[in-house]
């Protein structure tokens, strides 16, 4: 466990980082043996920490999250998460200033989009959520996050895509659109792709824990399946299979269409958060360019399937 050829001096998350994770603990500096990265996540920096005999992951946040993310949300929906058993790895989080400590789940599997269990795990922890009745005091709306950070790219002088602007009104109309179907919000992760599932087999099974809950609040119970679907490489009918996961049943031609739309708009917020990113020195590759072709592919999915519905 304490193989100091593959661990780091626990400079690499420094004296603070140190000195915060012994005041949650209550033990002593020297206790803290070694630290090494965790190379997981797209928004912050996350260390697996031995203290003692027992391991956890230190999370230290990223450039310019403090300007998109609401630590005090995070750290209560974390509660939550941990109370209903969906993410029991939870310790402490700072609320002003956003590091965290969790529990370090040893033998885990990466998560497989096209594993049937994974899917079948990861969507039964979607409903759990959604139908917990927790009402959180904090809201996230795709459209409204997303025009917050386009702000943020103007005020730093960002030069614009040349079919920024094309994306942007199919974004609206269907925003416009999935506001019309009145559905009421639930409390969502909002960040509900692969990187956020830690899978620990257990036999013949799986036991699937949600980390990493930056992005909960209030939101469209469709936030977290847009965002599921927009970051696998998944076909269109391959998508709408996991629709059907997750309702139990096969979509209607109207519930169908809501969710695609918020694929769409999922691609279209994780984009222009891309370019956020961009612009503060932290590109984040190739995920730019696959949530700018979904973008694209499937608003005009999702306006062709409104379309049908009048």
């Amino acid at each position: 466990m304490t193989d100091d050829s593959h661990s780091q001096p626990v400079i690499v998350i420094g004296d603070a980082g140190v000195e915060n994770i012994c005041s949650v603990l209550d033990c002593a500096t020297s206790a803290v043996a070694w630290a090494e990265p965790i190379e997981e996540g797209l928004t912050n920096s996350s260390y697996k920490v031995m203290v003692g005999d027992t391991p956890y992951v230190y999370r230290v946040p990223g450039a310019g999250t403090e300007k998109i993310i609401d630590r005090a949300s995070e750290a209560f929906s974390q509660g939550v998460a941990r109370d209903l058993g969906i993410d029991d790895t939870f310790v402490y989080e700072d609320e002003k200033s956003g590091w965290k400590l969790s529990r370090y789940i040893e033998g885990c599997v990466p998560f497989d989009y096209h594993n049937a269990g994974h899917v079948s795990g990861a969507m039964e922890l979607a409903r759990r959520l959604h139908k917990s009745g927790v009402h959180s005091g904090w809201s996230f709306d795709l459209a409204q996050k997303t025009s917050e950070i386009v702000t943020l790219l103007a005020e730093v002088g960002y030069g614009l895509p040349k079919d920024f602007d094309s994306l942007s009104t199919m974004a609206s109309k269907l925003s416009a659109l999935v506001k019309g179907d009145d559905v009421s919000p639930v409390l969502c992760h909002n960040d509900f792709y692969e990187p956020n599932f830690l899978v620990k087999p257990l036999g013949s099974t799986s036991k699937i824990y949600l980390i990493d809950w930056e992005y909960s609040a209030m939101s469209d119970y469709a936030s977290d399946l847009g965002t599921f679907i927009c970051c696998s490489d998944y076909s269109v009918g391959e998508a709408q299979d996991v629709l059907s996961e997750y309702f139990g049943r096969r979509p209607t031609a109207a519930e169908e269409a809501h969710c695609l739309a918020y694929v769409a708009l999922a691609s279209w917020y994780w984009y222009v958060w891309a370019l956020y990113k961009d612009c503060t020195g932290d590109p984040v590759g190739e995920w730019q360019l696959l949530w700018h072709g979904y973008a694209g592919k499937y608003g005009k999915l999702a306006l062709e399937s409104y379309e049908l519905l009048r």
